[in-house]
């Protein structure tokens, strides 16, 4: 009788093997048949997104504003002394650059590309927006300095400053940082840092793209070229 308990024992314990290797395998070809539906769909998800992705990814070398952001002027003042109002970018493409006269590299840098991007486009016969640079620093950025300044780079060149709270107000609109440094006391030679994204208008007024950094004649004028495009579409 041992014997015989022993050999159906060991049937069993057989079976059970059996079944559970069956059962392993069958477990195995599902979860591999659901990997593979799982693996597929993720797949196909994955290039949803990404066609979305690319759809909606920015042409140019900065961001394209959808819609464009209405922008409110307040009372500044431009180079020649006359007051800066909405006129002044109304009715044309405007580019604006925030930046200061003791600016280092970053704003002589930026108004001699964009310099350049203008006499490129003047000698295709090309369009090119007004340029307007802003002085965040109107502490040393004086009225009757910045003609100068700003005519050095290019004689339609035009630049605008004003009291420090209305200058602040104009860059908060648009999205535009900048920070005195401290320096020690009783000295002068501060520093401003600031954002360095040229910032185009439409004839509206409206901001409508950023222009961000590093520049390139070429590649403002390719990305100008591809918002005007997208306006009149």
């Amino acid at each position: 009788m041992s014997i015989n308990i022993t050999i159906k024992t060991g049937l069993i314990v057989i079976a059970a093997v059996a079944a559970m290797s069956a059962g392993f395998w069958l477990s195995l070809l599902y979860q591999n048949s659901n990997d593979k539906i799982y693996q597929d769909t993720l797949e196909n998800t994955d290039e949803k997104q990404l066609a979305e992705a690319r759809k909606n990814f920015s042409p140019i070398q900065g961001v394209i504003l959808s819609p464009a952001r209405k922008v409110a002027i307040p009372a500044l003042v431009k180079d020649d002394g006359s007051t800066f109002t909405l006129d002044d970018i109304t009715g044309q493409w405007s580019l604006l650059f925030f930046g200061y006269m003791h600016c280092p590299d970053v704003c002589p840098v930026t108004m001699g590309v964009t310099a350049q991007a203008k006499k490129i486009a003047t000698e295709n016969n090309q369009h090119f927006p007004h340029v307007i640079f802003i002085s965040v620093d109107p502490e040393r950025d004086k009225v009757e300095m910045l003609a100068d300044y700003v005519q050095y780079f290019d004689k339609d060149f035009i630049a605008v400053t004003g009291e420090a709270n209305l200058i602040k107000a104009l860059a908060l609109q648009m999205s535009v940082v900048y920070m005195k440094m401290p320096v020690e006391k009783g000295s002068s030679n501060y520093l401003v840092d600031h954002s360095s994204a040229l910032l185009l208008l439409n004839p509206e007024g409206k901001l409508v793209a950023f222009f961000n950094p590093p520049h390139d004649a070429k590649t403002i004028l390719t990305d100008f070229q591809t918002v005007v495009n997208r306006s009149y579409q």
